[in-house]
């Protein structure tokens, strides 16, 4: 039995307005419930369970329970954020403290312990208008005793949308808080309502030294089919303890009759944002246990008690290995201008630490980072917090909706101005994190260009990759520069290492640059004559056709799409017949680049509520639904493009391009605008796509971009958050099939190993084969090399956004492959489309600065003490890089004293690498520390600069480095 309380979220012509009206539903049947007299009936029917248990048989051999309460953490979703996280500081926290102090003269094993997340507990504790020095003090002393505790964790997250280093920092909440009451760090995390989470899970926390990981399911939701308890193994080989109840966010008092363990976990789960329980339903729930577990000792404790406990049966527990996409994944991009945001902003965060800690060193004066770094990464990490906006009964009861002209009239009399504002309330956390890092990091490089020994006009480009590389960038134009209006022109470096070809665009200067040392900057002036060796890209107007150095495009202007892809200069045959291998799917009824906009029907709603939902419930059904719909043969499922395409052609040193426009249309609500750039040098194109003036809709609907590649019998290797997936193999079934996070980009090859490239910059969601909203399935596997990248969507009828508007753009950039290799082909591409160049336009006297610099650089390779050749040395051109590794931080140890270096193995690639520190950084020793900045072994002498890190493949190495 679960004595656990749970709260749970939970080409057809358009149809008429009026018509939408008279389909849809204005009144429920009287037989349902609402949503908050069912929580009512859960809440009663739980506190009857604890307080009169049954007797019943417990498991054979059970010998320990060990008794963990918590509640769940949302923050929203019951209330604005706002209002839940000033709950937690008064009423809740209040009311807990008075549970501690009522069992205060019970034995230790009996008195009350409080579980909660690291951040919440953190701005309980924290000054704020209204706090009291009694209350924070009776907190701290409850914290130091015991009786509150914090597990790892900072609160339930969308895992997969995150980056490395959010997920890092986001361990800091519990672990400062530990360090300031002298406690030990927990080993304990908990995350609850969010079915699935990425692979990278059992890598972070055991990096942290983090033991044992709960997972509790919204009581609706699919689950993974995995064993209630297992050791869950990383990609990088590491096994974590997790215990994983389907049924519920927690557990029953008594195990079920088929536990094998000696030893169980009773987690006591209040609902969402419910509180503790109250002080005699601790002492009844003690009560009960002495009649229904006779001989078998009770404790009330923390999550890692159960493990320990548990570990020492040395027990046989099952091991698994893979990764769980998200199932309710689909809901962060209802927000999709936010979503981009965060694409852009979260590497933005880490480029900023780099420059705090590199500029310093390079002699250049700036304002510290730490407190900018941190917030940001605060705001970043709630941004993937798991609650995005207001429940469904906000703005209606009895799982009533309207749709059309109803709707828009309620929309015009303020119904949902609240749940409206619930949804903004969340999209600020990133906006919060933009406004703190974009200006910072433009101060940064007005800092640096006005300190390289360069007089007059002067462009200075910094590279946060720890690699050289060559790329595109678009900088402001200075007002009072000079440079030549007739571009296409060359900058170059003052000592040759680097050269840039640029045009100028009304206000900006597009570059091209040759080279840009790693993690470092060069500076370029403009000299006057173009070489001749420079081939621009041409344009061939009439037939469409774009080529650069690498590929030819041939567009289809009506369809606004590629009809043709090649590599060049294309093979011929004796009677000139061109053998160049074609890279769009011609067979295929989308295009390369088409935007396909979708408006579900009732049945399909119907069978993924079918095929998802796992009980039998009028919240699960409706929220996770939606209500009212008109059956399908009022209003059938709809596909459309935009049509009436209008072309403009741009041709420049630094690429050739195509815009393609269309206007709304009844099929397509909103503009399209979408733009192919082919740059100069390179094999890779971008796709913009910018979705204009959307209006707001709650119909089911999802836009897409689609991509049919012409690969045969294709694989594909997702490069997910701390991982790279085969959604063939390594997906453990139940968990999400039909539509993935990416966190680098995505390969799609052909049995040989040629293929294509991708990386969604903006928008991270992507299916395979088919367009994945409304879907579910055990079993699917994809078949066909078409790949849609999703626009929007408004999937549900809770918890998200449940409608988006406005303008937004989406970029996508695309590569062809020759040979697959995991770092070359797909991880090296990716980040530096993820992190790009960026760059500074100045004018007048310049400082002392050389005109460039290399920073930290990542090589493969041996390297002999007390030489003066140096990785960083452009002429060096032997030199092999390491493409597989990213650097996460670089800065300020936010667990202690020293500077934090961070790298994340990303290909698959085990080794030993030689890390090569900036000039004028005086380090002596590297200490090898876990996530949370605890010294592993012995440190490591740094000779000339110089040090070599060990990684394990898809694992991080964290070193701290002191003088």
């Amino acid at each position: 039995m679960n004595c656990s309380l749970t709260v749970n979220k939970g080409p057809h012509r358009m149809m008429p307005r009026a018509e939408i009206d008279r389909a849809g539903c204005s009144a429920a049947p009287q037989t349902r419930t609402t949503w908050k007299r069912e929580i009512v009936g859960m809440v009663a029917l739980t506190l009857l369970l604890l307080c009169h248990l049954p007797v019943v048989l417990a498991a054979a051999d059970l010998t320990d329970v060990i008794v963990v309460f918590k509640t769940h953490f949302d923050i929203g979703y019951t209330d604005m954020a706002s209002n839940v996280v000033q709950r937690y500081r008064t009423t809740m926290i209040d009311d807990a403290l008075k549970v501690v102090d009522q069992n205060r003269d019970l034995p230790p094993d009996a008195q009350f312990v409080w579980t909660l997340p690291g951040w919440p507990l953190a701005k309980i504790l924290e000054e704020w208008p209204g706090q009291t020095p009694d209350r924070q003090r009776r907190v701290r002393d409850a914290f130091r005793n015991g009786r509150f505790v914090t597990h790892a964790l900072p609160f339930t997250t969308h895992t997969e949308l995150l980056e490395p280093e959010d997920l890092v920092r986001g361990l800091g909440h519990a672990s400062r808080l530990s360090r300031e009451a002298n406690l030990p760090l927990p080993r304990d995390a908990k995350m609850t309502d969010v079915p699935c989470h990425s692979w990278i899970l059992p890598t972070l926390l055991r990096h942290a030294g983090v033991d044992f990981l709960h997972l509790g399911c919204n009581a609706a939701s699919s689950s993974p089919k995995v064993p209630r308890l297992f050791w869950w193994e990383g990609p990088d080989g590491s096994r974590l303890l997790t215990m994983y109840t389907a049924e519920s966010y927690g557990t029953g008092l008594v195990p079920p009759p088929d536990w094998p363990y000696r030893t169980w976990l009773a987690l006591i789960h209040t609902g969402d944002n419910h509180g503790p329980p109250r002080p005699d339903e601790v002492k009844k729930l003690f009560e009960n246990a002495k009649t229904n577990l006779p001989g078998v000792k009770v404790r009330i404790g923390r999550l890692s008690d159960f493990a320990d406990a548990l570990l020492a049966e040395k027990p046989d527990i099952p091991v698994v290995r893979g990764d769980m996409p998200d199932t309710w994944i689909h809901g962060p991009m209802s927000d999709p201008r936010g979503a981009s945001i965060a694409r852009t902003v979260r590497p933005q965060i880490a480029i900023a630490e780099f420059l705090s800690t590199l500029l310093p060193v390079w002699g250049v004066s700036v304002p510290g980072a730490t407190e900018v770094v941190a917030n940001a990464y605060e705001n970043s990490l709630l941004y993937g917090e798991h609650t995005w906006g207001g429940a469904y009964w906000w703005i209606y009861g009895n799982y009533i909706a309207h749709y059309g002209d109803k709707w828009r009239d309620e929309r015009r009399a303020g119904r949902f101005d609240r749940i409206e504002s619930s949804w903004a309330e969340h999209t600020a956390y990133i906006e919060n994190a933009d406004r703190l890092v974009k200006p910072f990091l433009a101060g940064q490089m007005q800092a640096l260009a006005e300190a390289v020994a360069e007089d007059g006009d002067r462009v200075v480009v910094f590279n946060p990759l720890p690699w050289p590389r060559t790329g595109s960038i678009a900088v402001a134009e200075l007002d009072g520069t000079k440079f030549d209006r007739q571009a296409p022109g060359i900058l170059r470096a003052p000592g040759g290492e680097a050269q840039a070809l640029y045009d100028l665009r009304g206000t900006q200067i597009r570059l091209w640059l040759s080279y840009v040392p790693p993690m470092g900057y060069c500076t370029l002036k403009h000299v006057p004559d173009l070489p001749d060796n420079v081939h621009l890209p041409r344009l061939d107007r009439d037939k469409g056709i774009l080529h650069n150095n690498w590929l030819r495009a041939q567009l289809d202007t009506h369809r606004g799409t590629i009809e043709s892809l090649k590599m060049q200069p294309s093979p011929t045959d004796a009677a000139g017949t061109d053998l160049a291998v074609e890279f769009v799917d011609k067979s295929s009824p989308f295009g390369l680049g088409q935007v396909l906009y979708e408006r579900f029907d009732s049945n399909q709603v119907a069978g993924y509520v079918k095929s998802y939902v796992k009980i039998d419930a009028a919240w699960a059904t409706n929220e996770l639904g939606k209500p009212c719909l008109p059956p399908v043969s009022i209003v059938p499922y709809s596909a459309a493009s935009p049509t009436g395409f209008k072309v403009d052609y741009s041709v420049s040193s630094v690429a050739v391009e195509a815009t393609l426009r269309a206007p709304p249309s009844e099929n397509v609500p909103f503009g399209v605008t979408t733009r192919y750039l082919f740059y100069n040098t390179t094999e890779f194109f971008d796709i913009e796509v910018t979705i204009e003036k959307k209006p707001a809709d709650p119909w089911p609907e999802a836009a897409w971009l689609c991509l049919p590649f012409g690969v045969d019998s294709p694989r594909f290797h997702l490069g997910r958050l701390g991982s790279i997936v085969d959604p063939a193999t390594d997906i453990v079934s139940g968990a999400n099939r039909h539509l993935f996070a990416v966190n680098t980009g995505l390969a799609v090859l052909d049995p040989s190993g040629r293929g294509v490239g991708i990386c969604p910059i903006d928008s991270p969601l992507v299916s395979l084969e088919t367009p994945g909203c409304w879907k579910y399935s055990t079993d699917f596997v994809p078949g066909k090399a078409t790949v849609f990248i999703n626009l929007f969507n408004n999937q549900w009828t809770t918890n998200f956004r449940l409608w988006n508007e406005g303008t937004w753009t989406s970029r996508v950039r695309i590569w062809p492959m020759q040979k697959y290799d995991a770092a070359e082909s797909l991880i090296l591409p990716s980040l530096e489309a993820r992190f790009p160049l960026q760059a500074v336009c100045v004018t007048g006297k310049g400082g002392r600065l050389p005109a460039v610099a290399p920073g930290l650089s990542l090589g493969r390779g041996s390297f002999q003490k007390g030489k003066a050749a140096h990785a960083n040395d452009p002429r060096l051109v032997h030199y092999l890089w390491h493409h597989n590794v990213l650097v996460t931080a670089f800065g300020p140890n936010p667990d202690g004293p020293g500077i934090v270096l961070r790298l994340w193995e990303m290909a698959g690639r085990s080794g030993d690498y030689p890390v090569f520190l900036p000039d004028g950084l005086r380090v002596s020793h590297a200490q090898p520390v876990d996530l949370r900045g605890r010294a592993l072994g012995q440190a490591i002498p740094v000779e000339h600069g110089q040090f070599t890190a060990a990684l394990k493949a898809f694992a991080p190495a964290s070193f701290v480095l002191t003088p």
